[in-house]
C-alpha cells in the first residue's frame, strides 16, 4: 500500500487517540465533581441529624421544665384540698390534681421519647461523622489520583499532537484538508478499511474496479457511495 494512504490511515488514528484524549479530559472533572457531590451529601446528611439532635435536646429540657413547674403546682393543690371549706371545692380540687397527674403521665412518656430518640441520634450520627471522615479521605485521595492522570493525559495529549503535526507536514495540504473535511462530515472516520468489496462506512459493496485501483496505483480512491477514503490491507 501507498505511504500516502498509509499516512492518512495514521493520521486518522492519531486522531482517534486524541480525540478519546479530550473525552478523558472531560471526564475528570465531571468525577471530581460526583466525589464532592457524594461528600456534601454525607455531609448535609450529618449536619440535619445534628440539628435534630439539637432539637430534640431543647424539647427534652423544655418539657422536664414544664414538668418540675407542674409538680410544683400539683404540690401545692395537694396541700389546698386540706383547706376546702365544702365538698364541691374538695371534689373540685380532686378533679385538678386528678388531671394533672394525668398530664404529667404524658409528659414523662413525651420525655422518655424524646431520650430514646436523642440516644437514637446520637448514634446515627457517631455513625455518620465516621462516614464523612471516610469519604474526606477518599475525596483526598481521588482528588490526587485524577489530578496526576489529567497532567499525565496532558502530556500524552502534547505528545500524539506533535506526531499529528509531523504526519500532516509530510501530505499535502490539500490533502489534509479533504481528510479533515471527511472526518467533520462523517463522525470522525475518513478513512476506511477495506477487508472486504463492503464498506466499513456506508455498509455498500464497492465496485471491483475501484478495489482494484486502490490497490494498484495505491492513489486516493473514494467510496462511491459515502465518498470516504479507501485503504487495502491487501
Amino acid at each position: 500500500m501507498s505511504q500516502l494512504l498509509e499516512s492518512l490511515l495514521h493520521l486518522q488514528r492519531l486522531d482517534d487517540t486524541l480525540q478519546e484524549m479530550r473525552k478523558r479530559k472531560q471526564e475528570i472533572p465531571a468525577q471530581m465533581r460526583a466525589f464532592e457531590q457524594e461528600l456534601e451529601s454525607a455531609r448535609n446528611r450529618l449536619e440535619d441529624l445534628r440539628k435534630r439532635h439539637q432539637e430534640a435536646v431543647r424539647s427534652q429540657k423544655r418539657l422536664e421544665k414544664e414538668l418540675e413547674e407542674s409538680m410544683e403546682q400539683l404540690r401545692k393543690k395537694q396541700s389546698r384540698k386540706f383547706e376546702v371549706k365544702t365538698n364541691e371545692e374538695y371534689r373540685a380540687i380532686l378533679k385538678e390534681i386528678e388531671f394533672t397527674q394525668q398530664t404529667h403521665s404524658e409528659m414523662e412518656d413525651a420525655i422518655l421519647r424524646l431520650l430514646e430518640e436523642i440516644d437514637s441520634l446520637e448514634r446515627q450520627i457517631r455513625s455518620q461523622a465516621e462516614e464523612v471522615k471516610r469519604l474526606e479521605a477518599r475525596v483526598k485521595d481521588e482528588k490526587a489520583r485524577l489530578e496526576q492522570e489529567s497532567d499525565l493525559v496532558e502530556r500524552e495529549h502534547e505528545e500524539v499532537f506533535q506526531q499529528r503535526k509531523a504526519v500532516c507536514a509530510l501530505l499535502q495540504k490539500e490533502i489534509v484538508a479533504e481528510y479533515e473535511k471527511l472526518r467533520n462530515r462523517r463522525a470522525g472516520l475518513a478513512v476506511v478499511v477495506l477487508k472486504s468489496e463492503i464498506c466499513p462506512g456506508c455498509h455498500m459493496a464497492i465496485p471491483y474496479q475501484t478495489i482494484n485501483e486502490v490497490l494498484q496505483t495505491g492513489e486516493i480512491r473514494h467510496c462511491p457511495y459515502c465518498r470516504r477514503i479507501l485503504y487495502c490491507e491487501s
